[in-house]
C-alpha cells in the first residue's frame, strides 16, 4: 500500500535552526529520505529517516536518526561517510 506524501514544510524541522539543507536524497516511495545540511557555523550534518504512521495522531511523520552531534568540515566528506546509505536512492535539487 503506498502512504500519501508528507508536506515538504516537515522538511525543514528537520534540521538544526538556522541550518540549510544542501541535498536531498529520497527512496523510490519517498518513504525515506537523507537530509545533508550546513550548519551556520560551516560544519555539515546529515539525517536519516523513515516516513511512518502514528496511529493516535492519525498522520505521517518523518523519523530517524538526526546526527546533530555529528560534525563534518564539508559536504563531501559527509557523502563520503554515508555513501553506503545512499545505495538506491535519487538525489533531488
Amino acid at each position: 500500500m503506498r502512504h500519501p506524501k508528507c508536506s515538504d514544510a516537515l522538511l525543514w524541522r528537520s534540521i538544526p535552526e538556522g541550518a540549510d539543507i544542501v541535498r536531498a536524497f529520497f527512496s523510490e516511495d519517498r518513504e525515506r529520505r537523507i537530509l545533508v545540511y550546513r550548519r551556520k557555523d560551516g560544519t555539515y550534518s546529515y539525517t536519516d529517516q523513515a516516513l511512518t504512521f502514528d496511529e493516535y495522531e492519525q498522520e505521517y511523520w518523518w523519523w530517524g536518526t538526526d546526527n546533530e552531534l555529528s560534525f563534518y568540515e564539508s559536504e563531501q566528506s559527509v557523502l563520503s561517510d554515508i555513501a553506503p546509505l545512499l545505495d538506491g536512492m535519487t538525489e533531488y535539487r
